[in-house]
C-alpha cells in the first residue's frame, strides 16, 4: 500500500484548528477592517499577527473572507496557515474560497511548491470539509481530475464530511481503481469515514472486475467503524473465490472486522498462513492476529499443522503461533514436540520464546528428565529466551548430567551480558570434575562479562590444567581480558588453532594488542582470512602490526577482488607502508573511485606506500579541490603534509578548505608543513574568519620580509581594524619595511 496522511494526525489538526476558531462575540466591524488592512502589509510580523487574529474571530470574520482567500497565496507558512484556519472557521459561509482551495490542492497549479504538500493537503482538505455541502459537488468533480494530490485531497475532504458526502461515493469507488497507491489508500480511508452510507456500494464493488477496486472496497469495509451491518457474509463469499493475493489479503482483513464468525474466518484464512505466496501469508497472519476471538480459534488448528509432513508448513505454523504470543500457550505441547523433532531449530526456539515465561517450566522439566545429551535441543532453545531463561538455565547448571551442565553453560554464554545473573553457579563450575564443564564455564563467564578481578586468577590457574580444552578456554578468556602478553605469540597461535570459534576470535584480537611483536603470526592469520567469522578482526589486527604485516599483502589484494573491503584493507596497507608496493595499482584505481570513503582511504595509503614522491603528490593534490567531499579533502591535506615544501601545488586547494571549520585543522597543519611563500595566497588567508589562520598569514608575510611589500596596505588595514591580530600584523609590517613608521 502507498503512503497516506495519518488520520490520527488529522484529528489532532482538526482540534488545533477548532481551537483557533473561537467565535468572538460582538467584534466591532472596524476591528475586522483594520485586520484586513494589516493582512496586506509588507511587514511580515504585521501580516502574521493579523492572520492570527482573524483566525480567532470565527464567523465574525466573514467580511474578511476575500482578504483571507488572497492570503492563501502568501509565501509565509504562518500567514497561510492562519488564513486557512480562518476560512475553515467560517464553514459554509466560506464557499467563495472553494475554487482557490481546490487550486491549492492541485499540484499543477499550487505555486507553493512541494515542501508543504503533506501538511497543505491535510489543512486544505479540512477547510473544505468544514465548508460542507457547498463544496460537495466541486470535490466530487475533482475526484475525476488527473492530478494525484488533488484526488487525494478531495477524497480526504469528502471523508471529513462523513455521511453528508454519500452522494460522492460512486465517484470515490471509481478511484479505488486508480493507478496511484496514495489515491487508492486515501479513498478507501475516506469511504470508511463516510460510514455505513457507503456500505451498499462497497459491497457491490467487492465483485468489481478490477482487483484494485475489490481490494479497496475490502479495505474500506475493514476500516469502517461502526461496520456496515450485513457486510460480513458478502466479504466472506468474495474472499472464498478471490484469486489475486493482495486482494484476497485485504478481504481477510475485512472478514475479521465485519462480524464473520471466528470459526469461518479460521477456516478460510488459515490455509493462506502456510501458502507459498509471501504477500498472502503476511496478510493472512496479520488478519488472524488482529482479532482476539479469531486468534484463539486459530491456535488449535495451527497446533495440528505442526504435525504436517511438509517442513515449510510446520515452520510457518510455528512462526504464526509465535506471533500470537501468550495467546498461543494452548499449542505449547505440540510446539514442544515439533521443536524436539527439529532438535531445537531456530524457528521453534523463537516461537517458544515469544510464548513467554509459561513455556519455561515444561522446558526445564524436559531438561531434567533427559539422559545424556538428549536435552541439548532444549538448551538450544532456552538461550533464545534471553534473561527470563537465566533462572531455568541456572538450575540446569546443577544437573547430575555433565552433558546438561555443559550445554547449559554454553547456552548462557550465547546470551552475552543477558546471562550475567548466572555468574555465581558458573564460578562454581570452574572447579567441576568434568573438564568439558569447566571449559564451558570459563567461556560463559567471559561472555557474560563476569567480575574480571575474580575471574583472572582462575584463568591463570587453568592455563596449566592438564586438560587441553580447559587450557584453551582459559587462554581464550585471558586473551579476551587483555592478557595477550601473558600468553605470548606462541600461546595465541595455539589458541588460533582452537576448534572453538570464540577462542579463535579472542586469539586474533589479542595478537593485535602485541603490535609488531606479533610478526610471527602473520602467515597463520593470513591462512584464516577466508573464514567470514574472523576476516574482519584479522584485517583489523594486521593493521596493528604495521610493516610486519607485509606478507599479507597478496592475500589482502585477493580479498579486494572478491568483495569491496577496500575501506578496511587500505588502512592496513597504509600501516605496512613501502612494503605494500604491490598494492599500488589497486590504490591508484581506488583514488578515482566513486565512493568518498574509498578515495579518502586511498589518498592516505598512497602517501604511505608510494616511493615516487612527485607521482604521489600529483595524484593527491587534486583531491583537495573544492568540489570534493570534506572527508576526501581532509585525507588529502593529511597526506600532502608529509611532503613539506614539495607539495606547494596543494596550497590553493588547502586555502579553500580554511573557511570550513570541519576542514580547517587538517588544512592548517598541511599549510604549516608546506610553508606558504606566495604573497597572493597569504593575502587570501587574511580574509578567513578564523583568528589562527589570519595570525599564521601575518607571520608568514612577515617572514618573507621586503618580498611581501604588496601585502603592506592590507596589513596596515588589519593593524588598524582587527584587534585579534593587530600585534602580529604590526610586527609583520616592521619586517617588511623596517624604515616605515
Amino acid at each position: 500500500m502507498g503512503r497516506t496522511f495519518p488520520r490520527a494526525f488529522t484529528a489532532g489538526l482538526a482540534a488545533s484548528l477548532l481551537a483557533t476558531c473561537v467565535l468572538a462575540q460582538d467584534t466591532p466591524p472596524s476591528s475586522v477592517d483594520k485586520l484586513v488592512q494589516q493582512l496586506a502589509a509588507r511587514d511580515l510580523p504585521t501580516r502574521r499577527e493579523a492572520a492570527y487574529e482573524l483566525s480567532h474571530l470565527g464567523k465574525a470574520a466573514k467580511p474578511a473572507l476575500p482578504a483571507l482567500i488572497k492570503a492563501l497565496e502568501d509565501d509565509d507558512k504562518q500567514v497561510w496557515s492562519s488564513a486557512l484556519a480562518g476560512i475553515a472557521a467560517l464553514g459554509p459561509d466560506a464557499q467563495e474560497a472553494i475554487p482557490v482551495l481546490l487550486d491549492q490542492l492541485d499540484g499543477r497549479k499550487n505555486r507553493r511548491g512541494r515542501r508543504d504538500v503533506r501538511q497543505g493537503v491535510m489543512r486544505t482538505a479540512y477547510a473544505l470539509s468544514k465548508i460542507g455541502k457547498p463544496a460537495l459537488q466541486p470535490l466530487t468533480d475533482a475526484l475525476g481530475q488527473s492530478d494525484t494530490t488533488l484526488k487525494v485531497g478531495a477524497a480526504r475532504a469528502l471523508g471529513g464530511m462523513g455521511a453528508a458526502a454519500k452522494d460522492a461515493v460512486p465517484a470515490m469507488i471509481k478511484n479505488l481503481g486508480d493507478t496511484q497507491d496514495t489515491v487508492r489508500d486515501e479513498t478507501a480511508q475516506s469511504l470508511a469515514a463516510i460510514g455505513p452510507e457507503a456500505g451498499p456500494a462497497l459491497v457491490t464493488a467487492l465483485q468489481d472486475a478490477d482487483a484494485h477496486r475489490r481490494a479497496g472496497a475490502a479495505d474500506a469495509l475493514a476500516q469502517m467503524d461502526p461496520h456496515f451491518q450485513g457486510a460480513g457474509k458478502e466479504v466472506e463469499q468474495a474472499a472464498a473465490k478471490e484469486t489475486d493475493p493482495v486482494t484476497r489479503g485485504a478481504m481477510f482483513a475485512a472478514m475479521v472486522r465485519t462480524g464473520v464468525a471466528p470459526d469461518h474466518c479460521v477456516a478460510l484464512i488459515l490455509p493462506a498462513v502456510t501458502d507459498e505466496n509471501e504477500t498472502l501469508r503476511h496478510a493472512a497472519l496479520n488478519a488472524l492476529l488482529s482479532n482476539l476471538a479469531v486468534r484463539k480459534a486459530a491456535v488449535p488448528k495451527l497446533a495440528e499443522l505442526l504435525k504436517d509432513k511438509n517442513t515449510a508448513t510446520r515452520e510457518r505454523a510455528a512462526h504464526a503461533l509465535g506471533r500470537m504470543g501468550s495467546d498461543a500457550v494452548g499449542a505449547l505441547p505440540a510446539l514442544l514436540d515439533a521443536a524436539r523433532a527439529a532438535e531445537g531449530a531456530p524457528v521453534y526456539a523463537e516461537a517458544l520464546a515469544q510464548l513467554g515465561p509459561k513455556a519455561l517450566p515444561p522446558l526445564l522439566d524436559i531438561l531434567q528428565k533427559s539422559k545424556g545429551d538428549q536435552g541439548k535441543w532444549v538448551l538450544n532453545i532456552l538461550h533464545s529466551f534471553g534473561a527470563p531463561a537465566v533462572p531455568v538455565l541456572s538450575e540446569a547448571l546443577k544437573s547430575n548430567s555433565a552433558e546438561v551442565r555443559t550445554a547449559a553453560a554454553n547456552a548462557i554464554g550465547e546470551m552475552g551480558r543477558d546471562g550475567v545473573a548466572a555468574a555465581t553457579p558458573l564460578f562454581v563450575l570452574t572447579k567441576d570434575s568434568t573438564p568439558a564443564v569447566q571449559a564451558a564455564a570459563f567461556r560463559a563467564l567471559v561472555a557474560v562479562h563476569a567480575d574480571s578481578e575474580r575471574l583472572k586468577p582462575l584463568l591463570q590457574e587453568a592455563l596449566t590444567n592438564k586438560d587441553t580444552d580447559v587450557r584453551k578456554a582459559a587462554a581464550a578468556g585471558t586473551a579476551a581480558l587483555g592478557g595477550a602478553a601473558t600468553l605470548g605469540v606462541d600461546g595465541l597461535l595455539d589458541l588460533l588453532a582452537d576448534n572453538n570459534a570464540a577462542g579463535r576470535l579472542a586469539a586474533v584480537q589479542a595478537l593485535g594488542q602485541l603490535g609488531d611483536k606479533a610478526a610471527p603470526a602473520v602467515n597463520p592469520l593470513v591462512a584464516h582470512l577466508d573464514d567470514p567469522a574472523l576476516q574482519g578482526s584479522i584485517i583489523e589486527t594486521l593493521g596493528h602490526l604495521g610493516p610486519a604485516a607485509a606478507p599479507a599483502v597478496p592475500k589482502l589484494l585477493e580479498l579486494t577482488k572478491k568483495g569491496d573491503q577496500r575501506t578496511t584493507i587500505l588502512p592496513v596497507l597504509t600501516g605496512i607502508g613501502h612494503g605494500a608496493k604491490d598494492a599500488l595499482p589497486m590504490i591508484y584505481t581506488a583514488i578515482h573511485d566513486s565512493a568518498p570513503d574509498v578515495r579518502a582511504s586511498a589518498a592516505t595509503a598512497l602517501a604511505a606506500v608510494e616511493t615516487d614522491d612527485a607521482k604521489a603528490i600529483a595524484t593527491i593534490v587534486p583531491l583537495a579541490r573544492a568540489s570534493e567531499s570534506g572527508k576526501v579533502r581532509r585525507a588529502a591535506a593529511h597526506a600532502v603534509a608529509k611532503y613539506g615544501p614539495a607539495a606547494g601545488a596543494a596550497v590553493p586547494g588547502l586555502i579553500s578548505m580554511l573557511e570550513k571549520e570541519t576542514e580547517r585543522g587538517e588544512a592548517m597543519r598541511a599549510l604549516k608543513a608546506i610553508g606558504v611563500k606566495n604573497v597572493p595566497d597569504l593575502m587570501s588567508m587574511l580574509a578567513v574568519r578564523d583568528t589562527r589562520v589570519r595570525t599564521f598569514a601575518c607571520q608568514s608575510l612577515g617572514d618573507l620580509g621586503p618580498d611581501a611589500r604588496d601585502a603592506a596596505p592590507k596589513l596596515r588595514e588589519i593593524a588598524e581594524q582587527d584587534n585579534a591580530v593587530r600585534a602580529t600584523a604590526t610586527a609583520a609590517l616592521k619586517k617588511i619595511d623596517p624604515a616605515a613608521k
